[in-house]
This record gives structure tokens, sequence and C-alpha cells, in this order.
């Protein structure tokens, strides 16, 4: 299994969130949002990426460490 799970991380991307109807319910929102953010940092020239670490793990600790914030579905 890997870690962070996507209902985990739907959990830590709805703790900030109050109003119900703008909560994340669905792990592709996650996915998405993980995928999108690895692609603005491999275009961005990210100097972590440079080292030679994988984009989508970045984007998923940035997701994690609430570094990044997921915006919801409309």
């Amino acid at each position: 299994m890997f870690e962070p799970s996507g209902q985990e991380l739907i959990n830590i991307a709805n703790e900030s969130i109050l109003n119900e109807n703008e909560k994340i319910k669905s792990k592709y929102t996650v996915i998405i949002a993980a995928a999108k953010r690895a692609r603005q940092l491999v275009d961005e020239k990210d100097a972590r990426i440079e080292e030679g670490a994988n984009p989508l793990t970045i984007a998923i600790d940035e997701i994690k460490n609430k570094e990044v914030k997921i915006e919801p579905e409309d």
C-alpha cells in the first residue's frame, strides 16, 4: 500500500474546508491535483527535480504537508 493513501490525502485536504459542499469527495480529484502539481514542478524546473526527486512524490508530499491547497470541483 502507498503512503499516504488516497483517503488520507482527501482527509488532509478537507481539514481546512468548513463548507460541507466544498469538501473533496473523490480520490480522483486528489490524484488529478497531484498530477497537475507535478507537471507544474517539471515546467518550473524545480531544483528538487534536478536533484533526481520524482515530481509526483514531491507533489504528494506538498499535499500531505499542506503546502498546496486543492480547490474543490465546480
